[in-house]
């Protein structure tokens, strides 16, 4: 194991775990960290919708991005990732 793998798995999770915010309709944006905790950059992630969920799966996803919330910051800062632009414009075509 080199020292970039745990690194690429956290931002695989990431990757998959925008991936089914974004199906379940959620919005998924990065602002200035609200609890000012000094995350990345003191910046949080923001899920907008969550409403929409059942009170068991609003729970467990947002159990999910605190756990990696992190990686998430990464992920959405990334404007040059194509990966993340094809899911946006993808979720903007619905």
């Amino acid at each position: 194991m080199t020292w970039a793998e745990p690194m690429n798995r956290g931002a695989n999770t990431a990757r998959s775990l925008y991936l089914e915010l974004r199906a379940r309709l959620l919005k998924v944006q990065v602002h200035d960290d609200p609890r000012g905790t000094g995350g990345v950059l003191d910046y949080g992630v923001v899920v907008d919708r969550l409403y929409l969920l059942s009170v068991a799966q609003a729970s467990s996803v947002t159990r999910r991005i605190l756990e990696n919330e992190n990686e998430l910051v990464q992920l959405l800062a990334n404007e040059q990732d194509p990966d993340l632009r094809a899911i946006r414009r993808e979720g903007n075509c619905r």
